[in-house]
């Protein structure tokens, strides 16, 4: 006896349940019927109406369109596997033959059919997710702080999966300038993603997503202890999670975070391994980003020949009209890396593109920071006059409390230039200037450690070149790591 064909829409309900990596159970109690019913339709047992359907995937945040497009799948799946009209051929033997031989490989055509459906419901549901959120979001940030909490906790409708990855998105591009702003709305992703539906398996790994994005917040906070533990519970949600994942959400994300966060603790093995994972993750959208941390690994373990190559191939992968503050400070950093590995002609070729993004983007800070580029190649090509009056311009303009550790480094590296012009008396003042200031702005016990040094060989008329070009170079990298001694900088 023939079995007999399953209806259309219990296919249907079948494979977008499936795909999103819902239970029987799932769909069940969200909607407020019986897993039983739920098997019946989907085994044909009992009648599933258009009407219904739409009700049942509306728990689970699919919009009606999603079921005309499996339908689509279906019908050209079947019309490829349609004999072909007309009488039979000399071919038809053969043709049998080869009808019978799928017939014994059915469960596993049956198997990828599937599979195919699974990747085309996640990739659409991607898209709605996003279009989705973007509206709810635009609305929800233009709310008070204390209603946007209650909207998140109360409101379905701001209990979506693809609202949490959109605000995760917003905290990562405030993380660098705003970490304050950063870190309140990585919590409010993970307030979201706390609420999302599905199985309890979905719910973990959004919630692992998060999470790393909260570990990250943290870090540019620099509250590293609280950020290590936001690691560990990120990764354990998120590996719990994974069978609940039907490839919504992008897998280099969390390793990219971890990695930067165990560069933030001195954690550089760890750091190096997660980095090289997530770059074999990632699908291309967050290469460059990827790409600059890895840069800013080998930075903390002394290699700048390595950095500058992360930097080099990163920058392809960086759209300056999109993300023109990314684009300008990875391109500020490579011309650094290549005035300290001694490429200051090549720096130079490079200048007026950076200098064009600095204009674009109209900050008096980004200005200065040109000419302090143009300062550097200066004394690089060994232009002392202009590279002295460079470094005076820009350390006038660095002279504020909140650019204490910039105006030190400015005051270095002029100081190199004097120590070359025979200016021992200036240099002592410069470097005892430096000295209080760091005193006063509290800044790291090892900086100011290495500051001391130099403050006395200045004041003993015995600092060189060479040694302030090994606190320039010291003072660039304790930047990103605070703990670094002069001592392990040293041997540069």
């Amino acid at each position: 006896m023939a079995r007999q064909r399953l209806p259309d829409l219990s296919i249907v309900l079948y494979f977008l349940r499936e795909g999103l990596g819902w239970s029987q159970t799932d769909l069940a109690k969200a909607a407020g019927t019986s897993a039983n019913l739920l098997n019946d339709y989907e085994a044909g047992r009992k009648r599933l109406t258009r009407e219904r359907l739409e009700h049942l995937l509306s728990f689970m945040d699919l919009q009606p369109g999603r079921i005309d497009a499996v339908l689509a799948e279906l019908e050209a799946s079947r019309a490829g596997s349609r004999p072909a009209s007309g009488p039979p051929d000399r071919f038809e033997a053969r043709r049998l033959r080869v009808e019978a031989l799928a017939a014994r490989f059915g469960r596993l055509a049956t198997s990828f059919a599937r599979a195919a459906l699974n990747l085309l419901t996640a990739g659409s549901e991607a898209v709605h997710a996003r279009e989705e959120a973007e509206h709810l979001w635009r609305w929800l940030k233009r709310q008070k702080p204390e209603d946007q909490v209650a909207l998140i906790e109360e409101d379905r409708r701001f209990q979506k999966w693809g609202l949490a990855v959109l605000v995760t998105e917003e905290s990562l591009a405030a993380a660098p300038n705003r970490p304050k702003e950063s870190l309140e709305l990585a919590r409010r992703a993970l307030r979201i993603a706390e609420r999302v539906g599905g199985s309890k398996e979905w719910r973990w790994r959004i919630q692992g997503y998060c999470g790393g994005i909260l570990c990250n917040s943290l870090r540019a906070c620099n509250e590293l202890p609280a950020a290590r533990d936001a690691r560990v519970r990120a990764r354990k949600l998120w590996e719990d999670g994974a069978p609940g994942d039907p490839g919504l959400l992008n897998e280099a994300m969390l390793p990219w975070i971890e990695a930067a966060c165990h560069r933030a603790q001195r954690e550089l093995p760890q750091a190096r391994k997660r980095i090289e994972e997530a770059l074999e993750l990632d699908d291309g959208e967050l290469r460059g980003k990827i790409l600059l941390t890895k840069a800013n690994i080998h930075d903390a373990l002394g290699e700048p020949e390595a950095s500058t190559a992360a930097i080099l191939e990163a920058l392809p992968h960086i759209d300056a009209e999109r993300e023109p503050r990314l684009a300008w400070g990875a391109r500020f950093n490579l011309l650094v890396d290549l005035i300290h590995l001694g490429r200051a002609e090549e720096a130079r070729q490079r200048l007026p593109e950076i200098r064009r993004l600095a204009e674009k983007l109209g900050g008096e800070l980004d200005l200065q920071r040109v000419a302090w580029l143009e300062a550097k190649i200066a004394f690089g090509l060994g232009d002392l006059r202009e590279a002295r009056n460079r470094f005076e311009q820009v350390r006038r303009a660095f002279d504020k409390p909140e650019l204490s550790y910039l105006y030190a480094l400015v005051s270095a590296e002029l100081s190199q230039v004097l120590l070359e012009q025979g200016e021992t008396v200036r240099v002592r003042a410069i470097a005892e200037e430096m000295f209080w200031i760091f005193r006063r702005q509290e800044v790291p016990v090892e900086a100011l450690k290495a500051l001391r040094i130099f403050c006395e060989a200045a004041r003993q008329e015995t600092a060189t070149v060479e040694l302030a070009r090994r606190i320039v170079r010291y003072l660039y990298r304790a930047q990103g790591d605070p703990e670094l001694r002069f001592e392990e900088a040293g041997a540069e």
